[in-house]
């Protein structure tokens, strides 16, 4: 077996000798020692490097987090060890969320460290990623970093308290926004995170083809079913089964996952025999399923047995604290996937991104930081580097208030119809909400009685989403 490089990041030679002789007797690992960032970095290209031991001086820069991040995102196998001269709890913290694998003080303490690197370079050669049990990702890491920002700090406690229950839960929120990457991180975190995360889209498939991708179905059921199949509830196992765009579903088909839910049992098409559901049902979905209720296109009772536990997932032109912090994360997970020299995004192309509309939400960002960072030509990616719809887009930050007065249309002219005077009446209402709250749309949705999403959908329908 070729032997893996474990690199050592220290001025002080004590440090350096010290893990030199914890790491000679692991076999096949050789440690290298290094007096500054850039070696590291040319290491990490240049060495199969299974370790960076982080010693971190007090005035220790921004770089010591970009390769935090930068070794964490490489693969599975690849960790960050950092050493702190004085142990401070927000550095700690700071850390494990970029993916450290642990942090401590010196002075060192040598029986920790000597266990440390024998679980993880018998994990680095195992090929085995790193254990969802880490304090890194149980204090919230994942969570906050690719899903959430600081200012949704109830809903990630919440989350966290769910991760190891039997509940359903409930994600809404709008397409990119990340709700297919929250259910994995539960079931990653969860006590069924040994056995299988499926899918089921059921907005992807027709009506005659959704049944049997989630139930299954024997052979002679319809027309084409030359052999038995077996649908993804059974598939899944004890493990976690995702319904998303769930809204999609057919009067038929939400009857019989009723059923499923309720009493946690399911037949296949064309069979009579009953199997057991045991795996976790997570659902999602991209509408407001209260909305979707009141205007009869999906099942009262079915809402109110999947909505044990719902959480919305805010859109991202509504937390555009978190655009950096998310942007950072996904150039760390490409510049390690593509080998890429760069190493940060320059501060003007960052406004850009926090100033973007994002319609695609998390998806889009992703997507553009991917392409950016294959394009970019050097080690920062500049505004160049950006999409043209990214660098040109014109976004209001100020609130758009109509020139609306009852019995007068937007553009100056009576109303033809009561459908048309109700909108304009709503236009106005909305928009002196969004005003008395300083923008704030929950504090909006709750004045005009409606629920969140529906006050998005109102503002979507009316061209209003600039607004706030």
């Amino acid at each position: 077996m070729t032997p893996r490089t474990a690199l050592v990041l220290s001025a002080d030679s004590v440090i350096q000798d010290t893990v030199m002789e914890s790491v000679e007797p692991i076999e096949d690992l050789h440690v290298i020692s290094c007096r500054c960032l850039p070696e590291v970095h040319d290491r990490l290209h240049a060495e199969d490097v299974a370790l960076v031991l982080l010693h971190l001086a007090e005035d220790a820069d921004e770089s010591a987090n970009d390769l935090a991040r930068f070794v964490s995102a490489k693969s599975a196998t690849h960790h960050c060890v950092v050493m702190s001269d004085q142990y401070h709890d927000q550095q700690a913290v700071r850390f494990l969320r970029l993916g450290a694998a642990d942090y401590f003080g010196l002075p060192m303490d040598r029986g920790r460290l000597n266990y440390l690197l024998d679980a993880l370079t018998v994990r680095a050669r195992s090929g085995k990623p790193r254990p969802v049990e880490h304090a890194g990702l149980m204090s919230g890491q994942d969570l906050s970093n690719l899903v959430l920002d600081p200012d949704m700090g109830e809903m990630r406690e919440q989350v966290r308290r769910v991760v190891g229950q039997e509940t359903t839960i409930l994600f809404t929120g709008e397409t990119g926004t990340g709700k297919t990457r929250l259910a994995r991180m539960i079931h990653e975190l969860s006590p069924r995170r040994d056995q299988p995360f499926l899918v089921v889209d059921c907005g992807a498939l027709s009506a005659s083809l959704i049944e049997s991708e989630m139930f299954g179905h024997v052979k002679g059921a319809f027309t084409g079913a030359d052999r038995e199949r077996q649908g993804k509830f059974a598939a899944a196992g004890t493990g976690t089964l995702l319904l998303d765009e769930v809204n999609s579903l057919p009067p038929a088909l939400q009857s019989k996952l009723l059923r499923a839910v309720d009493d946690r049992v399911f037949e296949p098409v064309g069979s009579n025999k009953v199997l057991p559901l045991k795996a976790r049902l997570i659902v999602a979905s991209n509408k407001s399923l209260d909305q979707e209720v009141q205007e009869g296109r999906f099942r009262a009772d079915l809402y109110y047995r999947l909505n044990v536990v719902g959480f919305f997932l805010t859109p991202l032109r509504e937390r555009r604290a978190a655009i950096p912090l998310l942007a950072n994360r996904f150039l760390a997970e490409f510049v390690g996937r593509n080998c890429s020299e760069v190493v940060r995004i320059h501060p003007d192309a960052m406004r850009m991104l926090k100033d973007y509309s994002w319609p695609g939400n998390i998806r889009e960002l992703r997507n553009v930081v991917e392409r950016a960072v294959s394009l970019c030509p050097g080690k920062e990616i500049l505004v160049a580097d950006l999409p043209e719809a990214v660098r040109t887009l014109k976004i209001v930050s100020a609130p758009l208030r109509p020139s609306v007065r009852v019995g007068a249309s937007v553009n100056g002219t009576r109303p033809t119809s009561l459908h048309q005077s109700r909108e304009e009446v709503e236009i106005l209402r909305i928009t002196e909400a969004l005003e008395k709250h300083g923008n704030n749309r929950l504090r909006a949705a709750a004045e005009l009685g409606i629920s969140r999403m529906a006050l998005y959908k109102k503002l979507h329908k009316y061209g209003l989403m600039g607004t706030g």
